[in-house]
C-alpha cells in the first residue's frame, strides 16, 4: 500500500501514549508497517462486505465488521 500517512514522529507519539518513555526510530517504523498492512487488509474485507451489500462505496459499518473479523 505504501501511503506514509503517519509520520514517524506521529508513530512515536502513540507508543509514548501507552507509557513508552523512550522510543527508537525503527519501533516506530515498524509499527507504521503493521498498521499499514493491518488498513489493507481491513479495507479490503469492507469492500467485499460493501460490494455484497450492493454498494460502490464503503460504510463506517463496512470497515467495523472488517475490523472485527480481521483476525477470523
Amino acid at each position: 500500500m505504501a501511503l506514509k500517512t503517519l509520520s514517524v514522529w506521529d508513530l512515536d507519539k502513540i507508543i509514548r501514549s501507552v507509557g513508552a518513555e523512550r522510543v527508537d526510530e525503527k519501533a516506530s517504523s515498524k509499527l507504521g508497517e503493521i498498521l499499514e498492512d493491518e488498513a489493507s487488509t481491513i479495507i479490503g474485507k469492507a469492500r467485499v462486505y460493501a460490494r455484497h451489500a450492493g454498494r460502490s462505496f464503503v460504510t463506517r459499518e463496512d470497515i467495523v465488521l472488517a475490523a472485527q473479523h480481521s483476525h477470523s
